[in-house]
C-alpha cells in the first residue's frame, strides 16, 4: 500500500450540468460503501464552470474542463469530481469517459456513454450508476498516480468501449492494489 501522506478524507462529487439528484446521491452512496474516504455532493463555491466544447464537435472539451475544475477551492483533506451528463472528448479522442491527471487533486467523469439510452437501450439506472461508479474509481486511481494497466480485468485498465468498461469491473489489480493509498482501498 502506498503512503498516504497527510491522506484524503473525502472525495466531493460536483454536478456540473443536468444530473438529476437521484443519480448523484446514488453513485455518493455507492461510493461511500466502497471506499475508504467518504463521498459527498457539493457545489462550486466559485459559480457554474465554463463549459467549453470542442470546435466543431458537440462535445465538451474534456482537457478544458478538468483544468477548471483544477482550479475549484477544495479543503486539503479532500479530491474533486466534476460530473457531467454531456459527452467529453478530447482532440485525438472521439470520446472519453474520463479525465484526470496523475497526481492530481480533480477529476472529470461524464455520464453519457455510460447510459444504455445512449445505444438506444432502454435506460438502465442501477447499470447507469455502478458504471459512473467504476468509472470515477478509476479516475480516482490516476489522482492517486496509477497509470493505465495492461491487465485487462483491472479497473484501471483503458477502457475504449462501453463493453470494455463492463468487463474490467469494479477491483484493482493485485499490482495496482498494492500501489493504493489507504483512502482508496475497495471495502
Amino acid at each position: 500500500m502506498a503512503d498516504d501522506g497527510p491522506g484524503v478524507r473525502e472525495v466531493h462529487l460536483l454536478p456540473l450540468d443536468g444530473l438529476e439528484r437521484p443519480l448523484a446521491e446514488e453513485i455518493a452512496a455507492r461510493m461511500s460503501r466502497s471506499l475508504s474516504a467518504a463521498c459527498r455532493i457539493v457545489e462550486s463555491g466559485s459559480g457554474p464552470l465554463s463549459m467549453p466544447t470542442l470546435p466543431g464537435r458537440d462535445q465538451l472539451d474534456a482537457d478544458a474542463l478538468l483544468a477548471a475544475l483544477e482550479r475549484v477551492p477544495i479543503a486539503d483533506d479532500a479530491v474533486l469530481v466534476g460530473l457531467t451528463t454531456r459527452d467529453i472528448a478530447l482532440p485525438i479522442f472521439t470520446f472519453v469517459f474520463g479525465r484526470a491527471r496523475q497526481g492530481a487533486r480533480a477529476a472529470l467523469v461524464s455520464l453519457t456513454r455510460l447510459d444504455a439510452a445512449f445505444y438506444g437501450l432502454p435506460s438502465d439506472p442501477d447499470s447507469l450508476a455502478q458504471r459512473a461508479t467504476n468509472e470515477i474509481v478509476h479516475e480516482l486511481g490516476h489522482l492517486a498516480s496509477l497509470a493505465h494497466c495492461p491487465d485487462a480485468s483491472c479497473l484501471m485498465s483503458f477502457a475504449g468501449s462501453v463493453e470494455k468498461v463492463d468487463v474490467r469491473g469494479s477491483a484493482f489489480c493485485a499490482a495496482c492494489r498494492d500501489r493504493l493509498p489507504q483512502w482508496l482501498l475497495l471495502r
